[in-house]
């Protein structure tokens, strides 16, 4: 279980995992924590505050915006992380892009 305050961490380096996203095959592991942020974030979300939730929101938007640049990259940064990160984004998402 994780605290308001951890999760306020992870959600800080979500975006900011966000900021520094590489498509580059060398950067699968730095990927895979941004994953494992947005993973830990989903099943928690129920414990942030709506500004926190909206914060998210403004991430995810974000995390789908580099997705669409990158989808035709073929590398296991994009192919096996970047898509895993944009479907929970888009799932979190789903209301507002109807």
């Amino acid at each position: 279980m994780y605290t308001v305050k951890q999760l306020k961490k992870l959600l800080k380096e979500y975006g900011i995992g966000l900021d520094f996203f590489n498509p580059d095959e060398d950067y699968w592991n730095d990927a895979s924590v941004i994953y494992s942020e947005r993973r830990i974030l989903e099943e928690n979300k129920h414990l942030l505050s709506e500004k926190d939730l909206e914060l998210l929101k403004k991430y995810d938007l974000k995390a789908i915006e580099i997705y669409e640049k990158y989808k035709n990259v073929n590398t296991h940064t994009v192919k096996d992380w970047l898509v895993d990160i944009a479907k929970i984004a888009k799932s979190n998402l789903s209301p507002q892009l109807k």
